[in-house]
Order: structure tokens, then sequence, then C-alpha cells
């Protein structure tokens, strides 16, 4: 069920990146990603997300980035934010299939401090993902979780609880147990993509 990364993907997210550079501040910072490539697989995902939903992605993208953005999707005034994150094999595998334990390696989803401030603009989040160091070409849904179970189960930490030390920064650690599969959230799509049509 993965999305292909086409070419004019690349060249708009390097494109949009650029545009919003200036914008924006980093809340953190990964090892094995520049800035400049975070922020285009972030929007590969975005991009990749709308296809997924049956969106135009096109015609998605923001007119400018003066201001925080209050979410990456609207359906019929249900607001989406997408998290785009890379996950190295073999745990990319036990993630998307489900076989991961919320406590190992690769087991929560992240959602940075700075970001969690935001939560209150949106109505979910939708959590997808890239193998790492296999050319971002595949973007896959790992599912979605509505914001109110983050806001009222969930707070920053510092502390993994894969027991491996710190995370770079405070994140809200989403279980992947507790995100609902993609066919849900297909099911949940389509249905207010029609009540938007009636």
């Amino acid at each position: 069920m993965g999305i292909r990364i086409t070419e004019e993907m690349r060249v708009t997210a390097r494109k949009e990146s650029g545009r919003r550079a200036a914008y924006i501040q980093h809340h953190f910072g990964v090892g094995h990603l520049t800035p400049e490539e975070t922020d285009e697989i972030g929007f590969l995902g975005e991009f990749a997300c709308c296809e997924l939903l049956g969106i135009d992605w096109r015609g998605n993208i923001r007119d400018n980035y003066y201001t925080i953005d209050s979410g990456d999707i609207n359906i019929n005034n249900k607001i989406f934010d997408v998290k785009t994150e890379t996950i190295p094999q073999p745990y990319f595998d036990a993630v998307i299939n489900r076989r991961i334990k919320d406590d190992e390696l690769y087991g929560r989803r992240l959602i940075n401090e700075q970001q969690f401030q935001l939560l209150n603009h949106y109505d979910y989040v939708i959590f997808g993902g890239f193998v790492r160091d296999a050319g971002y070409n595949t973007w896959y849904p790992l599912g979605y979780i509505d914001v109110q179970t983050i806001i009222e189960n969930y707070r920053p930490i510092i502390k993994r609880p894969d027991g491996g030390g710190d995370y770079p920064s405070p994140a809200a650690a989403i279980k992947t147990s507790e995100i609902g599969r993609v066919n849900r959230l297909m099911a949940y799509v389509q249905a207010l993509q029609s009540n938007f049509t009636h």
C-alpha cells in the first residue's frame, strides 16, 4: 500500500523546503539527515499522503509559510497533520506489519515537544515512513490517531522507553499499538469525503 514518489514530487519538495526555510526553526535534528533533507522528507510525506487519500497534492501546497501551519490536510473541516519518519530495516517491516513491541527500539511514533504544543490545531495525526537508506522512493502509511487521545494520554518525555538513553529532545512517544490501522483511516476519510459531496 505504499505510495511511489515521483520526480515531480521530489523537485517540488526541494522547492517548497527552500521557500519555507526562512520562516521555520528546526525543533530537533537527527544524525542521519540534514535539516534540508528532513524538510524534504516531510514534504514528500505530505504529498504522498494526499495521493493516498485521493487529494490533489499540488493544490494542497500552501501559498506561503509566514505563519505556523494549522494542519497538512483538510477534509470536510477535519484537520490531519502528517508526520513522516525514516526507519531502518528490519525495524521498518516490524513496524508496518505490527510485529514490533511498543517499548522496543522504533516501537514508538514521536511527536516533538514543540510540535506537541500545536496539536490543538488538528483533529488527527497520520504517521508515515520511508525505509531508511533505500532511496526514499516509496512512502508507507503507518497509521493514525486522534489528537484528543494523544493530549489525554501522553506528554513529552526525554527517556526512551526502549531503555537506550535519551531522545535528542523531548517528544511524546506514541505507542505503535495504539495507532489505528490504515484501512480504518481510509474508511473514515471516504466517509468524510462522501459527506462533503452530499
